[in-house]
């Protein structure tokens, strides 16, 4: 039988004898003040109670209206997330349950149990929970007939019982006794059962947070193992990239370069014998070289930036930017004084490089908030100027990014300058063929 069933079920055992303790008591408080005004022997009775006591009737129908209450409150209430409904619900209970031991002359106070059975599973804050037992605690001391009759006028159940002969008295004590002690060893079985079930459940979490433990060390770990695997990917990659890059050197460069020595030695051969043949293989050597210009500019489109393979180059700059601002949270100004941004392959690759290595040297070394970027023609110039609010260098160090622009700019034929005051800045000036002027 599982835990959770032994608990409804002692539950269950636990009203059904507090039912029956207090149908007994009602039965012997009616049938007592029933037999004294039968027997017209009250004035007797009078002499021998120090109060009288109150209406039976009254007092019955009080106490089960209250009991019959309680009953539904514990079998039809749900634990809700609102705390003040709950501590009200959990007040009302322990006032229906004063009111039950008031209407049975503090004779018995076993329904206590049964309260706390109920609230002690549904209170799940501890601090709550060790009040709550406090205050019943209290209530089960202080609820006695000798503690409360010096305040309250109230007659005593046993001063009822001394009407019958002393066998009777016995009997009637005895009974209520027995149901008593039923009462307190199922509200015993009852709580350790349910602190059993406390800390088995107390086990299960433990044991589930060392798992839970565990796992994120193994996630921590192979998170690790995953970084560590994409930086060997990462490398593989490149030095893939540059084998790529170094076959398609050798396949155009090479075999070009090949044709090109090849003729040229020719050409000295020739040239002391005849010029004519010597102007035949110079026109030879002048179509390798072209055709070796077209192989290389063919595979540098290959490793153009992705974006740039998309879009337009003016798109590509206005991405990057829109990106750049957005992650790092700073102003990137651009201004083109030219018509529009179309150019030749190998000029826009340069020219988006230049941008994107400009912005992000601004925004990692100089830690600027501003950047500006301006595009102008002078003469056969694109002069491309980026100028950022940053804390700027003194000495200027060209690293592995100012040198690769540096040799980008130098393989068009153009120029690249570096200074420091109030900032940085990058001018670049590339000898464009202005293609797009001639349309």
């Amino acid at each position: 039988m599982s835990k959770q069933k032994s608990l409804i079920l002692l539950k269950m055992l636990m009203g059904i004898l507090n039912f029956a303790i207090l149908t007994f008591l009602a039965v012997i408080i009616l049938y007592t003040i029933g037999m004294v005004r039968a027997t017209y022997t009250a004035r007797s009775f009078l002499n021998h109670i120090t109060y009288l006591p109150m209406n039976p009737v009254k007092t019955v129908i009080v106490m089960y209206v209250a009991l019959f209450t309680l009953v539904a409150i514990i079998n039809l209430r749900q634990q809700s997330e609102n705390s003040i409904l709950n501590q009200t619900i959990y007040i009302l209970e322990i006032i229906l349950c004063g009111i039950i031991i008031c209407c049975v002359y503090m004779e018995y106070k076993g329904i206590i149990f049964l309260v706390i059975a109920d609230i002690v599973v549904l209170i799940r804050d501890k601090t709550s929970q060790k009040v709550f037992l406090v205050i019943m605690g209290l209530i089960y001391i202080f609820a006695d007939y000798d503690i409360i009759s010096l305040g309250i006028k109230m007659v005593s159940f046993q001063e009822l019982l001394n009407v019958y002969t002393v066998r009777q008295h016995m009997l009637m004590t005895g009974i209520l006794n027995f149901l008593s002690s039923v009462n307190a060893i199922a509200f015993i079985a009852y709580m350790i059962i349910y602190m059993r079930s406390q800390i088995k459940e107390k086990e299960r979490v433990t044991i589930l947070n060392q798992q839970l433990a565990e796992a994120n060390a193994q996630l921590s770990e192979m998170n690790n193992q995953l970084k560590d695997y994409a930086a060997m990917q990462k490398q593989m990659g490149e030095i893939e990239e540059r084998n790529r890059i170094a076959r398609e050197i050798h396949d155009t460069l090479g075999h070009t370069m090949t044709g090109l020595s090849a003729g040229i030695d020719a050409c000295i051969a020739l040239i002391d014998y005849s010029v004519d043949e010597t102007k035949k293989q110079l026109n030879i050597i002048s179509g390798v070289a072209r055709q070796g210009l077209k192989d290389v500019r063919r595979s540098m489109k290959k490793l153009r930036p992705d974006t740039l393979e998309r879009e337009s180059l003016e798109s590509a700059i206005e991405k990057l930017i829109t990106e750049m601002m957005s992650t790092s949270k700073v102003s990137i100004e651009f201004q083109s004084f030219l018509p529009s941004l179309v150019f030749e392959d190998d000029e826009e690759d340069t020219i988006y490089r230049i941008v994107q290595e400009g912005i992000t040297n601004a925004i990692r070394h100089g830690h600027a908030s501003r950047i500006f970027i301006n595009f102008k023609k002078v003469d056969i110039w694109l002069v491309i100027r980026i100028r950022d609010n940053g804390i700027g260098c003194k000495d200027i160090h060209k690293g592995f990014g100012l040198t690769h622009m540096k040799e980008r700019v130098d393989m068009l034929h153009g120029t690249v300058t570096y200074s420091s005051n109030n900032g940085f800045q990058v001018v670049a000036k590339l000898p464009i063929r202005w293609r797009n002027e001639e349309r």
